[in-house]
């Protein structure tokens, strides 16, 4: 039964027929966490898409030389199909959201669903960037000693204990960070959701 159909049936039943106005009621409350959803997926797609083009130019920021600039763009080149594939989808589900009007309990499923795929599709594609994170790091690090210490061997010692450290934090800490923004900007709005959802279950 969608919004409409709701709002009949509650008026021809009066204002007391107290299930159909608490099932209305739900279902407007639902706009709430949805639209909350929308505003954070605006903003984001604006600034992931600025990052990724400020990304380009790092080997001019940071004077990268030419074999470092080569080997920069070609994983850049890379990030940015994987960047484009996603943006398309992340945008279509905006979209989706956009047109929805949430007036059935059915359609909330639905939508309810898709934020939680789309929430794991985010994940992944964070999850995607640490590769990229990883070698565009060493890259500006190497570049930074090449440029400071020409002579110098690029990689000590010292490094073959570090970076696998400092590798495996970078890496971890990705996954912490792009857990807790994902549920902070998108999954307590979904359990909002989810609760509305167990509101307006029948009873068995």
């Amino acid at each position: 039964m969608n919004l409409e159909e709701l709002q009949e049936a509650w008026k021809k039943e009066g204002e007391g027929s107290q299930p159909l106005k608490t099932s209305l009621e739900t279902l407007k409350r639902a706009h709430q966490p949805i639209d909350k959803i929308r505003f954070n997926m605006k903003k984001e797609l604006f600034f992931q898409s600025f990052a990724i083009i400020l990304m380009g130019f790092w080997p001019i920021q940071f004077k990268f030389n030419q074999q470092f600039s080569m080997a920069y763009y070609g994983i850049y080149s890379l990030l940015v199909v994987v960047s484009i594939y996603y943006f398309y989808r992340f945008y279509g589900f905006f979209k989706t959201m956009h047109n929805y009007s949430g007036n059935s309990k059915d359609s909330l499923y639905e939508l309810y669903y898709e934020i939680r795929l789309n929430m794991e599709a985010y994940k992944s594609f964070s999850f995607l960037l640490v590769p990229f994170a990883m070698i565009a790091a060493l890259l500006i690090v190497f570049n930074a000693r090449l440029l400071k210490q020409p002579q110098q061997p690029l990689l000590t010692d010292a490094d073959w204990i570090v970076l696998p450290i400092v590798l495996v934090g970078m890496t971890l800490f990705v996954i912490w960070a792009t857990t807790w923004w994902v549920d902070h900007f998108y999954g307590k709005h979904a359990r909002q959701i989810r609760q509305l959802l167990d509101e307006l279950r029948e009873p068995d």
